[in-house]
């Protein structure tokens, strides 16, 4: 076990309706949150992940700033494999924690504001937590409006937004497009659609809140 007095973020989430899935939909699920999961572990080497029953994910995040831009990661990707795929995200960002090889092991705080802030959640499908009250004050209103914005997209959006998402350096237009292997222009139109912009100015502003934060 190790003890950390650093804040650390925790990203828990359900896949809505994972029983109606078939069994290759629900195989096509679980390679995407492992790939998901790869990714965010691309972002700093101690972040740790868990599947439960293949429908039930969640990570341990040490890069706080970029709790946020995963946790979308999380929920476009899902939603990018199709009309049949959504989930519902809680996560939350807190000082101590007993980390444990097994991530569904581990305490503390974050742990528990984001496992409360997913059994709270009925009609929405994303909420942040915090130590913090007035960071979670904050970005309250700010992420019921992004949680309307990511429930209204389509796949094909999510699909264009993804890449996007996937670094923090971000893309050219022209270098989405070409990954995409679609023109300019439609790259182009797709992202406006998708609400890339304000999505893009609120993560960053996110990024700055927590980078911001200080714990003794």
């Amino acid at each position: 076990m190790e003890s950390t007095y650093k804040p650390i973020a925790v990203i828990v989430g359900d896949v809505v309706d994972s029983t109606k899935l078939t069994s290759a939909q629900f195989e096509q699920l679980l390679e995407r949150i492992k790939i998901i999961q790869t990714w965010i572990s691309e972002g700093h080497s101690a972040n740790a992940h868990s599947i439960e029953r293949g429908d039930e994910f969640q990570s341990v995040v040490h890069d706080i700033e970029n709790a946020l831009r995963y946790t979308i990661i999380y929920r476009i990707g899902i939603k990018a494999l199709g009309k049949a795929f959504d989930s519902r995200i809680s996560f939350a960002i807190a000082a101590n924690a007993d980390l444990r090889e097994s991530v569904s092991e581990s305490m503390g705080p974050a742990f528990v504001l984001s496992g409360r802030g997913l059994s709270s959640l009925k009609n929405d499908q994303l909420l942040f937590s915090s130590d913090r009250i007035t960071l979670t004050e904050y970005f309250d209103l700010l992420f019921k409006y992004l949680d309307k914005q990511l429930s209204e997209l389509t796949a094909r959006q999510c699909e264009v937004m993804l890449p996007m998402l996937r670094t923090n350096q971000g893309l050219s237009i022209s270098e989405l497009a070409e990954q995409l292997d679609v023109a300019t222009a439609t790259a182009s139109k797709s992202l406006k659609a998708s609400g890339w912009p304000l999505i893009y100015e609120l993560n960053h502003r996110f990024m700055e809140k927590v980078a911001g934060l200080k714990y003794v």
